[in-house]
């Protein structure tokens, strides 16, 4: 039988022990490290599709990438940069219609939800996982769902509409307890969903980052550089213990033979930096120090970390790396930027999915909640979330300013004055200013304009 490659956090282990990592895996407390007690019912396949991994597969890169999260300062470093900029100082959500209004104010700041505080956890746990799946437990007297997670590593099979792969309805997890049963969650899209009287009542949802397509699981940010920051933590370590072998060294004393029992005696203890040792040409003091003739491993250990820095798409200087100037800084950061504004817009679509479906579960409780007038997030919701570069603020202020005159060079100042020319140029006004509006907004505020001129 093939020998299974070893986890990565027990890799890792293995790796900083460095001389003892032999004792670890022959000696008495081996079993205790190395062994793996697993009490489920055994491996299946999530789901049928061609380009999903095996369920073992997948939970092995969860706990590679927890562990390197935990352990590994670029891997941390690359999960908080992600949070710094996709959460930033918060997100918050509002809606111009009121009933849903009043309910994203109880449902966000619940004390039993604090949306405000989860939404770090949440953007780490998507990082990490590459999926994440939130349970909304309802309340059956006041229709208020409770907010709360199962981890990637205990779902076991995702089952899909039989005409329709990318229709989830329902998830099952694995045995909470030795010996006890999986637990099979509905999602919302699921026929019994709406209708379950089981108490606690709640609805499983599903989000997935980098997703291969025709698979239904995500894959974390982490993965492609896991065994890249394994190397690189092994290069290190053998550098830190080589520096340690470098600067080590013996006094070698050459004494006559009838001298050598009393040297013994008499140097039985060394003596102190900087202490005066007398003795006559009968006695010789040499020092021997181990000729390593170690390499210089710069080289080495710079291209591994700029794998790693390609592997998480991040700039070299966002981890604190040397060497770059200001120019080529700015243009290191700009595909960055673009991928974590991708990213927050993919994370504020999540929260309103998320608050879309306990607003949903809550009317089948209240029927005086009311329905809602579209199913268009768009319409719904309004984010207010953090700058992901507050470069691109100055740059949109400033093509705003520049459009603005031609407004009113080409609109204002002209004769005859065109309304379809005013709402070309006001949509692309507001666009450049990172603020798009609809068209009939558009043409509200055009209309607006030409009603005060009368």
């Amino acid at each position: 039988m093939a020998k299974q490659p070893l986890p990565f956090r027990l890799r890792l282990a293995l790796a900083l022990a460095g001389p003892h990592a032999a004792r670890l895996q022959a000696g008495t407390g081996s079993a205790a490290l190395l062994s793996r007690v697993d009490d489920g019912p055994g491996w299946q396949a999530l789901s049928a599709r061609p380009h999903e991994r095996d369920g073992a597969e997948i939970e092995e890169l969860y706990n590679d990438a927890l562990a390197a999260w935990r352990k590994n300062p670029l891997a941390k470093r690359a999960v908080d940069i992600t949070a710094d900029y996709v959460v930033g100082d918060g997100i918050s959500l509002t809606s111009p219609f009121a009933p849903l209004q009043a309910f994203i104010d109880a449902f966000w700041h619940h004390p039993r939800n604090q949306l405000p505080h989860r939404l770090e956890t949440m953007c780490h746990e998507l990082t990490l996982a590459g999926d994440l799946f939130p349970l909304l437990f309802r309340n059956p007297h006041d229709g208020m769902s409770y907010l709360r997670f199962v981890t990637k590593d205990r779902i076991r099979q995702i089952i899909t509409a039989p005409d329709d792969w990318e229709t989830e309805t329902a998830y099952v997890e694995q045995a909470r307890t030795p010996g006890g049963g999986e637990h099979t969650w509905l999602s919302p899209f699921h026929p019994d969903a709406a209708g379950q009287d089981a108490e606690p009542q709640a609805i499983m949802l599903h989000y997935g980052i980098n997703r291969p397509l025709g698979a239904l699981l995500g894959e974390g940010d982490l993965a492609p550089v896991i065994s890249w920051l394994l190397r690189y933590s092994r290069l290190l370590e053998d550098r830190v213990r080589f520096h340690w072998a470098a600067r080590a060294f013996l006094w070698f004393v050459t004494v006559p033979t009838h001298l050598v029992a009393a040297k013994q005696e008499q140097y039985r203890q060394p003596p102190e930096a900087g202490s005066i040792v007398v003795a006559d040409d009968a006695e010789q003091w040499e020092v021997k120090a181990p000729r390593l003739n170690g390499a210089d491993a710069s080289p080495d250990l710079e291209a591994v970390r700029r794998m790693v820095f390609t592997g998480s798409g991040f700039p070299p200087h966002w981890f604190g790396e040397k060497g770059s100037n200001r120019a080529e800084a700015s243009a290191m950061q700009g595909p960055a930027e673009r991928h974590l504004r991708r990213r927050q817009q993919y994370f504020v679509w999540l929260l309103e999915d998320v608050v879309y479906h306990a607003y949903q579960r809550a009317r089948a409780v209240r029927p005086t909640l009311p329905a809602l007038p579209t199913a268009s997030y768009r319409r719904l919701f309004a984010a207010a979330v953090p700058d992901i570069s507050r470069q691109d603020n100055a740059e949109r202020a400033l093509a705003a300013y520049h459009l603005t005159e031609v407004w009113r060079n080409l609109v204002r100042e002209a004769e005859p004055q065109s309304r379809r020319l005013a709402e070309l140029l006001l949509a692309q006004v507001f666009r450049f200013m990172g603020e798009p509006q609809e068209a009939g907004v558009i043409k509200r505020v055009v209309e607006e304009m030409w009603k005060e001129e009368l």
